[in-house]
């Protein structure tokens, strides 16, 4: 994820020097994280159970943003500051490079209402592309969509209906939208027209076919793929939700590796310049303020994660 020239002077300026290496111990207590975002040497990460963004650098951890009810779970470049997902106020928030909110959608042009935007990712002309997934259920029907919200601020219903698409990241290199389509357990690709439409979807993985060992003795009935981000060396990294595993992809889509974190419900991945990443995850999704933590993984790990 790139912000545009505007935004990364911004954030730059604010953040100058700031680097976010790794606390003693390797990880951040948090509530519910999800959304990690590197930008400018910082990391920035939503806290749904504390409704707030917070923003890591230099050993320590700030609020960045903060709105009661939102519940967020997604940051992403947005124009000259961040667009903000408020997965429990059912709202996307602009807000500027400082943190300010500017404008909030909770509808898209054609008046459809969002449901629970949960994870996105810059489009590089300085759009977003979300995930509004609908019901967490597999006693429900596909009803999920992928949104674009533009530059100049027009919101669109871009795909669906999909069982509960969750990760969200755009492939800039070579225009193509990778989604996980959580209860179908599958991640799908998307290529992307000129005017940022998107192609068909056509299925890049498929979980049923992926043997993997079981990792808890009591199942869990919404496991599926979560955030995925492609790492710097082209893999695709799929974080499991209900397994508290990563799963490695070839670009070709053959599973060429995993690794496990302590948190059972993990939400996302990222990474950072050097090639090193951070995991988001809870503990415990049923009880507030449902613990969880944001931990970093050395470059070493990430490329011996086969």
């Amino acid at each position: 994820m790139r912000v545009s020239l505007l935004a990364a002077a911004l954030v730059l300026a604010a953040c100058a020097g700031a680097r976010a290496d790794p606390p003693h111990g390797g990880a951040l207590a948090a509530s519910y994280p999800e959304g990690p975002l590197y930008q400018s040497g910082a990391l920035y990460f939503a806290e749904m159970g504390a409704d707030r963004i917070r923003v890591y650098a230099d050993g320590q951890a700030r609020t960045f943003f903060a709105q009661p009810g939102c519940g967020p779970t997604a940051i992403a470049p947005y124009g000259a500051g961040f667009l903000v997902l408020c997965h429990v106020g059912a709202r996307v928030v602009a807000i500027d490079a400082n943190g300010a909110l500017r404008r909030s959608w909770s509808a898209d042009d054609r008046n459809v209402r969002l449901r629970d935007p949960n994870d996105a990712s810059a489009d590089g002309h300085g759009g977003v592309y979300f995930s509004d997934p609908g019901l967490f259920s597999r006693n429900t029907r596909p009803h999920g969509r992928v949104m674009h919200l533009s530059a100049d601020g027009v919101l669109r219903s871009v795909a669906g209906p999909l069982w509960y698409p969750n990760g969200v990241f755009m492939d800039r290199a070579n225009r193509q939208l990778y989604v996980s389509e959580h209860l179908r357990g599958r991640v799908l690709r998307y290529d992307i027209g000129a005017d940022g439409e998107l192609g068909p979807a056509r299925v890049h993985i498929d979980l049923a076919r992926i043997a993997r060992p079981e990792r808890y003795a009591t199942p869990y009935a919404e496991t599926g793929p979560d955030g995925l981000e492609i790492g710097p060396n082209g893999d695709l990294f799929v974080a499991i939700y209900g397994e508290g595993r990563v799963l490695r992809f070839s670009p070709e889509g053959a599973l060429v590796g995993m690794f496990e974190t302590p948190t059972r419900y993990l939400t996302n991945i990222a990474f950072d310049a050097a090639g090193g990443a951070v995991t988001t995850g809870s503990f415990d999704n049923l009880t507030p303020p449902f613990p969880g933590e944001v931990r970093f993984h050395e470059p070493a790990e990430m490329i011996g994660a086969r």
